[in-house]
């Protein structure tokens, strides 16, 4: 088994901020101690933001939008240095692994495998720079010529969770840049290793200073971030009682916001569809990043008369996923983030027993691990809808079946939830499951589990979130649109 998760990560400057361009000594001694889930030891520390350096990150901010070169950029400089930024981070892509495994317990196997993908999101929104309609010319019954231009909505807060920092940042981040925005990354006190890397390569490409600022802080001080009024958006992923207040705080003061929030999302499995396929499918995905994904399956709703064949087959295959050190190629899935999501973890089983539904695998911590904050991947049978672990969030490996009498009451108990984000129709019959994805209540409905795709759009109906993420949609949310009415038509 390798010792790679004791080693330090290669971070340069984890006791200072990335303000104004400038790696700068924080307002105070205060420091933030990241602790692997998979060791429960110290990987390494972090300067921890007081109210006065959130004041000189949004002042940064503020400065290089109101009085910079980068909003006055043409769309397509602006793209030169995504691009950059996108190949700086592909070449750092092993460290930034290293520091995503260590820090929050993800394969290492994994993050090898998605990180160097990062690059291509900025290099998808550096392609629209040419083609996106920045200006468009419009009929008009009251001037000469009209036009719709949309233009950067200014300085933006982007507040990052710890499961998967450096790609929920990446699609926040590109799309705020190419619209001109200048950005506040608010890394987590969980996992702010990556965001550092990102910060470190936008020093390297020599973006300039104060369009990217990274900061690390805990909830009381970044909630000075989301009030303060230097800040025009917030753009915010997390968990949804987090994202009502920052939606409450941003509407106090009428400042646009994105919430990616929380999901419990359904999975409906057809008569036609294999059993011993569909376990297949969820147990190669339960793993990813320890089921700690907004996005995850985690109800799925099947016949009655086929509920016992499923569970036994999801029994079956939840049962071969090996459970250790994510630094292990031979192990699918590494622990949980932190102790206290382990034991929200346990405390969601427990309440699932209390409640009657029938344990079918799993349920404890792994014996043969006696440190790191590990669970059993788990299947609860028979759980009945209105149950708490079909309700609530449990951001862990924790699967509900739910037994229905027939197709229409599966959409009923799929749309019976506060939440609408990912949703996924087993069937092998393509236009039955667009039939019944125009039925979903959710955001992304994916035929036998695929999906989401960023590059169109992901995002939530109820609480779920506000908004959209990745594809076009997510760079109009970081754009105002504004008319210009003139007298005559000009030159664009």
């Amino acid at each position: 088994m390798s010792n790679i998760n004791r080693q330090s990560p290669e971070i340069r400057h984890p006791d200072k901020f990335f303000i104004g361009g400038t790696w700068r000594q924080p307002s105070s001694s205060a420091r933030i101690r990241i602790t692997s889930p998979a060791t429960e030891e110290r990987f390494f520390d972090v300067a921890e933001a007081q109210e006065n350096d959130i004041t000189d990150a949004v002042a940064a901010a503020r400065n290089a939008f109101d009085h910079g070169p980068w909003p006055r950029m043409s769309p397509t400089e602006r793209a030169g240095y995504l691009r950059a930024l996108g190949a700086e981070i592909g070449k750092r892509a092993t460290a930034l692994s290293h520091i995503w495994s260590g820090e929050m317990g993800a394969l290492y196997s994994l993050a090898q495998m998605v990180v160097p993908t990062f690059e291509g999101i900025f290099s998808y929104y550096a392609g629209l720079a040419d083609n996106f309609p920045f200006v468009e010319s419009h009929a008009t019954r009251v001037a000469g010529a009209g036009y719709l231009v949309r233009e950067p909505v200014g300085v933006v807060a982007a507040i990052i969770p710890w499961n998967g920092p450096l790609m929920l940042a990446s699609w926040k981040v590109a799309p705020a840049l190419l619209a001109g925005c200048t950005v506040i990354i608010k890394a987590s006190p969980e996992a702010p290793g990556t965001l550092y890397g990102l910060a470190e390569a936008a020093e390297s490409i020599g973006l300039p200073p104060g369009v990217l600022n990274v900061i690390t802080a805990d909830r009381a001080v970044s909630e000075l971030l989301v009030r303060h009024p230097g800040v025009d958006k917030v753009s915010f992923t997390g968990s949804t009682a987090a994202g009502k207040r920052v939606g409450a705080l941003c509407a106090d003061r009428i400042a646009r916001c994105t919430l990616e929030l929380g999901g419990k999302s359904p999975a409906i499995v057809l008569d036609d569809y294999d059993v011993a396929a569909f376990a297949g499918s969820l147990a190669a995905a339960a793993p990813i990043l320890s089921g700690q994904v907004c996005a995850a399956l985690t109800r799925v709703i099947v016949t009655r008369s086929r509920h016992d064949s499923l569970v036994e087959a999801l029994g079956s295959a939840f049962q071969k996923i090996r459970v250790g050190d994510p630094f292990d190629p031979q192990s699918n899935m590494g622990p949980l983030g932190m102790a206290r999501q382990r034991d929200r973890v346990e405390g969601y089983i427990a309440k699932g027993l209390a409640e009657g539904a029938a344990l079918i695998t799993g349920g404890g911590r792994p014996r043969h691990l006696e440190r790191g904050f590990y669970i059993e991947p788990t299947v609860f049978g028979n759980v009945e809808n209105s149950s708490t672990i079909a309700r609530e969030e449990i951001f862990g490996p924790v699967i509900s079946v739910i037994p229905t009498d027939d197709e229409d009451q599966a959409v009923q108990l799929a749309n019976q939830s506060i939440y609408g984000l990912n949703s996924a129709v087993f069937t092998n019959d393509p236009q039955r499951a667009f039939h019944l994805a125009r039925r979903l209540r959710v955001g992304t409905v994916g035929q036998n589990g695929v999906g989401p795709d960023f590059m169109i759009a992901f995002g939530g109906f109820k609480q779920s979130g506000v908004g959209r993420e990745g594809g076009k949609e997510g760079l109009l949310s970081y754009l105002e649109a504004k008319t210009i009415l003139l007298s005559t038509p000009v030159t664009l």
